[in-house]
């Protein structure tokens, strides 16, 4: 079973790679800087010297000594030399070489003495010099045998004296500071990492209690998450899990309810077809049998219903929102829902009307448009007296459906209740056998479409259902058939 990485260690891991860039951006930044200041430092050395050394050369020159000159300027250089031996070998040593392995003939400094004319008055000039190049401040870098030389020119009373030098003491003063950052930063990064894991541990325990709480909670216990020593950032967690919990209550309580009521609302039935069945074993003539046979069948109807119609609930609430399979004409669909209901209608000598001259296509999932509809006519008509109508009317771009019937109507207490699952009212219980599930159904359907189911009483008596479709969800059918014209080529 593969197990992702925990977050502690996810974010230890993450602020390691943090540390390290940020070492090796730091590292790189300062040694730019040593770089920099290096090189400024070293230049005004090399400059110092020089003008030094040109002092001395011209007041040997004047007394015509160029010997002295010669000597000072090879003295100078040899120091110059030696010093710079060091720090160029210094990075041989730290792996222990002998001191005959090193390199001691190498030249790593030149120093001249030219005259206005540029000739070469004592000194040796640097290979590749190239007095022409343009000045900066009286410094030239010359690239020469594979290395950086950096030249300082000073001039005087038609006297010019160069000192040149290998960067190595700069690359020296890089290298090393560099390896000393490196190890310092080597050194800490373990320290701070155990540091930042403690830290870690510790940030994390109220996820560990909180773990601890709900893996010791049993199965039916969905009472909310406590807030207490919670840190903030998991706040919104927590309250979308109570959140969650609480819906899953609210759910849990309505399927126990409509287990209970489905139970207690197929009980009766059950009871007659039991007690029918002994009637039919103790029957002493066909007419008790054909009797007996009715109420059989009656409560055979009657549990029939009862179970399509939970069935239909059981659909309806398995679905998150009604897939949209396109869009249906209203008038043929009432038509085919009125047809389905006739038979109902002609046998209690009703008269079913749908009145609207607007010929509308509504958008959704037909087989639940016409499960609605049909649960809201077959209502009308079940309850009704002489008719029912059908209308539509449209404001403000929003269309309404409603069913009107003239029957007894709801007590007004009671409409609240009237599409809750198994409510009936008390007019409806004494006057027609029903489940209280027709209307349920109908605001499911309309939920699962965007609709909305509402009903109120009529004032010349009986009841009016009203379905609310948005705009969005209904067309008027020449406003379809203009639109297919407007996208027709001439």
């Amino acid at each position: 079973m593969h197990h992702s990485l925990s977050l502690a260690r996810r974010l230890l891991l993450i602020l390691a790679a943090a540390m390290l860039v940020a070492l090796v951006v730091t590292v790189y930044s300062l040694l730019e800087y040593v770089d920099k200041e290096a090189e400024e430092v070293l230049d005004a050395r090399l400059t110092l010297t020089a003008e030094n050394l040109l002092r001395q050369a011209r007041r040997y020159v004047r007394e015509g000594n160029l010997n002295e000159v010669w000597l000072t300027l090879e003295t100078v250089r040899g120091l110059e030399n030696a010093w710079l031996e060091k720090f160029a070998n210094a990075d041989r040593l730290m792996f222990g070489e002998d001191d005959h392995d090193r390199k001691t003939d190498e030249v790593r400094s030149y120093i001249w003495l030219t005259s206005g004319d540029e000739q070469v008055v004592v000194g040796e000039v640097l290979p590749g010099y190239d007095a022409h190049h343009p000045l900066s401040q009286g410094l030239r870098t010359v690239h020469h045998d594979g290395a950086e030389w950096r030249v300082a020119e000073v001039h005087e009373d038609g006297f010019h004296l160069h000192v040149a030098q290998r960067d190595d003491l700069r690359a020296y003063l890089v290298r090393e500071i560099g390896w000393k950052l490196m190890e310092k930063q080597l050194i800490a990064i373990p320290v701070i990492i155990f540091v930042l894991w403690l830290g870690i541990r510790r940030g994390l325990k109220p996820l560990s209690r909180l773990s601890d709480q709900v893996a010791s909670r049993k199965p039916d216990n969905l009472q909310p998450v406590r807030l207490e020593q919670v840190p903030g950032e998991i706040v919104p967690l927590i309250k979308s899990i109570n959140e969650l919990l609480d819906r899953l209550r609210v759910t849990l309580e309505g399927e126990r309810s409509f287990t209970a009521d489905a139970a207690h609302e197929l009980r009766s039935p059950l009871a007659v077809v039991r007690n029918v069945a002994r009637i039919m074993s103790r029957a002493g003539n066909l007419a008790e049998v054909h009797q007996a046979s009715d109420l059989l069948d009656k409560s055979a109807v009657r549990m029939a219903d009862l179970l399509s119609q939970l069935l239909h609930l059981s659909r309806l609430d398995s679905l998150v929102h009604a897939e949209a399979s396109g869009s249906v004409s209203l008038r043929e669909l009432m038509r085919e829902v009125v047809g389905e209901l006739l038979p109902l209608a002609s046998e209690k000598g009703m008269r079913v009307a749908y009145l609207s001259e607007d010929e509308i296509t509504v958008v959704g999932d037909n087989e639940l448009l016409r499960l609605m509809f049909r649960n809201l006519i077959g209502n009308a008509v079940k309850y009704g007296r002489e008719e029912v109508e059908i209308r539509t009317r449209i404001r403000e771009g929003v269309l309404f459906v409603e069913i009107l019937d003239d029957g007894p109507g709801v007590a007004e207490a009671e409409l609240p209740h009237l599409f809750a699952r198994f409510f009936r009212s008390q007019l409806a219980k004494q006057k027609v056998e029903g489940s209280g599930l027709g209307l349920s159904i109908v605001r499911r359907v309309a939920e699962l479409h965007g609709f909305d189911a509402s009903a109120a009483n009529r004032a010349a008596g009986g009841l009016v259902v009203s379905v609310k479709i948005p705009r969005q969800s209904w067309q008027h059918i020449h406003d379809e058939d203009e639109s297919a014209r407007a996208a027709m080529p001439d």
